[in-house]
């Protein structure tokens, strides 16, 4: 496939240079972009924002060194339809190919960082997608409809048609209050209350292998996405133990 194919759908040619060798070569560091590109490794990192910015990319450090790598091609199309965009027949047939090169890379990253609004949308519609029959959710203040309102609602909708049910212990605070009372469908959901009063932006996801901590501030949201059995697990048991003290 060539460059300009990428470009039609908003995606600038060193950009597309660079997301397709993510998905060539698995995470990488940006030095290793750079060989592989013949992008200046300093403008490596100006490219990498916009990215991330578009959630296309996310990064996980290691060893104290940041390697990136590319979201899903999947995720293109999800972008472009919530804009309503005209081009999802062109994004269509950039899917397969997209996804045989990500197909050549066979390293998987154990944690992933995601950033910005885009990138909280991203982790959220991986939940979708992984269709868990139940997930848990505790150390949350209701705070992320405020930050993405309509995509929550939509988020919530389509949870229930997918018949996914949720345990959710709140913080015991006014947000929380609000947002059982104000926000999106709270269905198929058991919800209790520990008492925190006061107003956090934090929350934890446990669903399979996977636990999201995320950080829903406005100015600055963030989730890392830790995909591990045993954690998983000793996140279960302690949710469990907070849910046995919580109230209704």
């Amino acid at each position: 496939m060539e460059l300009k194919d990428l470009e039609k759908i908003g995606i600038r040619e060193r950009e597309a240079a660079i997301y397709i060798a993510l998905l060539k070569e698995g995470p990488s560091l940006a030095n290793q972009l750079a060989k592989h590109t013949s992008i200046l490794r300093t403008s490596i990192y100006d490219y990498m924002d916009a990215l991330i910015e578009k959630g296309l990319v996310n990064y996980a450090i290691k060893n104290g060194k940041k390697y990136f790598q590319a979201i899903e091609p999947d995720k293109i199309l999800e972008k472009f339809k919530e804009q309503k965009v005209n081009e999802e027949e062109a994004i269509k047939k950039l899917i397969p190919e997209l996804s045989k090169i990500q197909g050549l890379s066979d390293k998987k990253a154990k944690i992933e960082i995601f950033e910005g609004k885009e990138g909280m949308k991203t982790v959220m519609s991986r939940i979708l997608k992984d269709n868990p029959q139940e997930f848990f959710v505790y150390g949350s203040s209701g705070v992320g409809y405020k930050l993405l309102p309509f995509y929550l609602e939509h988020w919530h909708k389509q949870r229930i048609k997918q018949k996914m049910k949720m345990k959710v212990i709140y913080n015991q605070s006014a947000e929380s209050k609000e947002r059982v009372e104000e926000g999106p469908s709270l269905k198929l959901s058991e919800i209790k209350f520990f008492p925190a009063p006061h107003h956090s932006p934090s929350g934890t996801i446990i669903y399979g292998d996977k636990v999201l901590i995320t950080l829903w501030n406005l100015e600055f949201p963030l989730a890392i996405s830790i995909e591990s059995k045993e954690i998983t697990e000793n996140y279960k048991d302690y949710f469990e133990v907070i849910w046995r003290v919580a109230k209704k």
